[in-house]
């Protein structure tokens, strides 16, 4: 009967701990989610703005808070489907950091960034 009560008590814990991993699976692809809806919004507006283009969304790539707070947003400009392009999106902050992708489209950049000289 001892036995019986151990081996419950055993089953009992390890549902309530895949319970919790699932719990904290689940309520981490919705603070993904969420950061990824609001960044394409501002990632289009800052490709409007600096590139005079439209971007369209593909896909992302999330890095971990537990390394920084940065999605990169993957898509490619509107007529330009060959090309990729990635936008740095800092969720924190809610702003770009940059943008990658073909020389042509990162020196179309209106106005240029100022680089201080060396």
């Amino acid at each position: 009967m001892k036995r019986k009560k151990i081996w419950v008590t055993a089953l009992i814990l390890f549902f309530i701990l895949i319970g919790a991993l699932y719990y904290m699976h689940y309520a981490s692809n919705i603070k993904k989610e969420e950061a990824v809806r609001t960044g394409i919004p501002i990632g289009k507006e800052y490709i409007k703005e600096y590139y005079r283009a439209d971007f369209i969304f593909k896909s992302y790539d999330y890095i971990g808070s537990y390394v920084n707070n940065t999605i990169y947003l993957i898509g490619y400009i509107k007529g330009h489907e060959g090309h990729s392009i990635s936008i740095a999106y800092d969720f924190e902050k809610k702003e770009v950091l940059s943008v990658t992708g073909p020389d042509w489209f990162i020196d179309s950049r209106y106005p240029k960034k100022n680089v201080p000289p060396f």
